[in-house]
Order: C-alpha cells, then structure tokens, then sequence
C-alpha cells in the first residue's frame, strides 16, 4: 500500500475524506508500504485506522492448513483496520 497526500473528492455520501484529515484532533501520519509488505498480519491487535490515497490493498485471511483467502481488494478511496 502506499499512502500519500493527494487531492480527494467528496463520496456520493457527501464524506470529504480530506477534510476529515485535515481537521483538528485527527492523530494521523502519512506512510507508504513497498509493493506486498504487510501492514498487519491476522491475528494481531488492530489499533489503526488507514486511509489509501494511491496505490492498492488486498486484505486476506489464511486458514489453518494455510490456504490464504482474498476478502477484498482495496485501493484510493478506501478505509481499512481497526480502532
């Protein structure tokens, strides 16, 4: 995933997801991932919260022989994780 500050535009919803970070009392960070790192891995404590502003994520759960299945494949726009 990669994660930059860029120009959003407002959802269907009417959600300006810049204007979110952009306010006041958002801890927030920009960060970028290189091609397939992981962000967290299943299992650990989900802590965050992430906003993707380029690239993609392909979030996944593996099973207890090991076969990994795609739950979603995310990209610009898209939140993601746990608080």
């Amino acid at each position: 995933m990669a994660a930059r500050r860029t120009t959003t535009s407002t959802t269907a919803s009417g959600f300006d997801a810049q204007a979110f970070l952009d306010s006041a009392g958002v801890a927030k960070r920009i960060v970028e991932y290189r091609r397939n790192e992981v962000i967290f891995a299943q299992g650990e404590r989900g802590e965050s919260v992430f906003y993707i502003q380029k690239g993609g994520v392909k979030l996944s759960v593996v099973s207890k022989t090991g076969k990994e299945a795609v739950v979603a494949m995310l990209g610009p726009t898209d939140f993601f994780g746990e608080a």
